[in-house]
């Protein structure tokens, strides 16, 4: 067996209501002034508006609600201003992936000074920070146990990141009555968010271990089982469960082994045209599997099988088979199928080449089974169009 490092440094606790005690995680620090990162969406509604009460009836806590759909740095400076003003020493994140990579980036300054940019890159910070809960309200990022934060720089059109063992939250509460209003559609997008990280893990290039293979494998088939039935009905506790679970099993996985060109690809994409990160996903799936099925044949068919998808000896044919599978699921969960359908605007031979140049050098591309040439990811971006 090959050698392999597997981290994960958050305290998990799941259960309906469990959500209300997020603030008991943090009480503990003498003078505790809390700010609470979450989005004006989520400030409609009557349960978080309770919890918020709950919390400040107990706790010195200040809202920030500015974040956007996409992590922003302009978001990140306005809450990092907000924070220092009222001197908190503590992070609350209440949202989906951008609400807490906002609160990580925010944790970044409060903790270690400076400007967002001054930390970017992997395994640049030498501390632990400042104590954080996050408490997510959408199940596919996993961003509450994940090691990086994907922020968007504007004037780059890019997105940028960070990553650390130090950046993870100290603690994720899994609520499922959180996600219970989540709309069908970003259920849908959401969910094959997670479903794309369980994939990619399991085929990245040498960084896997049995770890991580296992989360994935059993977080795709609780997708697979539960993601549509959770579409259909947001009412149902046990789908939002189930998919809750797999998203942050996932995120526990791909933090530790990385994902792959799928990812690099739709980093671009949601960069320079602010396409939902999820969705973008759903579009670029099928087509990075074919492009990778040369070099994943073995584990695909492993997947298949273990999905019940295929019951095939022959591997290239279970392969193909999930392939299928995905474009199926895709298709139930009514997700757009190409590029064209998310408003991206048609790829000319300048964006495009701007577009591959991002792709190019976006971490994700270093842990991809099969090196893409240039070529390759314009082919893969004009296919999927």
């Amino acid at each position: 067996m090959d050698p392999f490092v597997f981290h994960t440094p958050t305290k998990i606790t799941f259960g309906q209501g469990v959500a209300a005690s997020a603030c008991d995680a943090i009480q503990e620090i003498p003078g505790c002034r809390i700010v609470l990162i979450t989005d004006k969406q989520l400030l409609k509604t009557d349960l978080v508006n309770y919890l918020i009460a709950q919390w400040q009836a107990q706790n010195h806590i200040c809202v920030f609600s500015d974040v956007l759909s996409d992590a922003h740095l302009t978001g990140v400076n306005e809450a990092v201003r907000l924070a220092k003003n009222e001197k908190c020493n503590a992070i609350i994140a209440l949202g989906g992936g951008s609400v807490i990579d906002t609160a990580k980036v925010v944790n970044i300054i409060l903790t270690l000074g400076g400007e967002a940019l001054d930390h970017q890159g992997m395994n640049n910070l030498t501390s632990r920070l400042l104590p954080s809960v996050a408490i997510p309200t959408t199940a596919g990022t996993g961003a509450e146990v994940s090691l990086v934060a994907m922020i968007k720089d504007d004037i780059e059109g890019k997105k940028l990141l960070f990553g650390s063992p130090f950046l993870a939250a100290d603690q994720a509460f899994l609520d499922p009555e959180l996600i219970v209003s989540l709309p069908a559609g970003l259920t849908a997008a959401t969910g094959m968010d997670a479903v794309t990280h369980c994939i990619e893990a399991l085929v990245v290039e040498g960084t896997s271990s049995p770890i991580t293979d296992c989360l994935a494998l059993d977080a795709l088939n609780r997708l697979f089982k539960h993601l549509p039935e959770a579409k259909k009905d947001g009412r149902n506790l046990e789908a939002r469960s189930q998919t809750l679970v797999a998203s942050t099993m996932a995120g526990m996985a791909f933090s530790s082994c990385g994902v792959g060109i799928v990812h690099a690809l739709s980093h671009a994409i949601g960069g320079q045209f602010a396409t939902h990160h999820g969705m973008t996903n759903a579009v670029l799936l099928p087509y990075g599997m074919r492009f990778n099925l040369g070099f994943a044949t073995k584990r695909y068919a492993e997947m298949a099988r273990y999905l019940k998808v295929s019951d095939k000896e022959n591997d290239s044919v279970a392969a193909q088979k999930l392939i299928d599978s995905i474009e199926n699921l895709i298709s139930d969960l009514g997700l757009p199928k190409n590029l064209r359908s998310l408003s991206v605007p048609e790829l000319d031979g300048e964006k495009l080449q701007q577009l591959v140049a991002l792709a190019s050098s976006d971490p994700a591309m270093i842990f991809n089974t099969r090196q893409a040439t240039e070529k390759d990811i314009v082919k893969i971006y004009e296919d999927a169009y």
